[in-house]
């Protein structure tokens, strides 16, 4: 497993991470690497890209339904973003959980 950074303009922390600059960027990789361990997320990826459209692609097009979510951090500066990124993580572990509880 790995960590993935997503951020168009910001170097990861360190070399333990791999770097993706936008999200068409971010999906490709996912595609080939599969599910990261953790996400830390910028909001704003440059001209209409942003993390939000990663996301969505992430959850509908990739996801398997049979894994649990990344860890995640947000790193980003956009007050708004950072909190519909927070909302959007939640609300997608908290709908994984309430599936687990219909199929006991």
């Amino acid at each position: 497993m790995y960590k993935l950074f997503i951020d168009d303009v910001r170097d990861a922390p360190d070399n333990l991470w791999t770097v993706c600059r936008s999200s068409h960027e971010a999906i490709e990789h996912i595609k080939v690497y599969g599910m990261p361990a953790f996400i830390s997320f910028d909001h704003d990826l440059g001209g209409e890209d942003t993390t939000m459209l990663f996301l969505r692609r992430l959850v509908n097009e990739l996801w398997d339904g049979k894994e649990t979510p990344p860890q995640y951090r947000v790193h980003s500066a956009n007050p708004v973003g950072s909190e519909n990124i927070k909302s959007f993580m939640e609300s997608w572990k908290k709908s994984i959980k309430l599936e687990g509880e219909r199929n006991v």
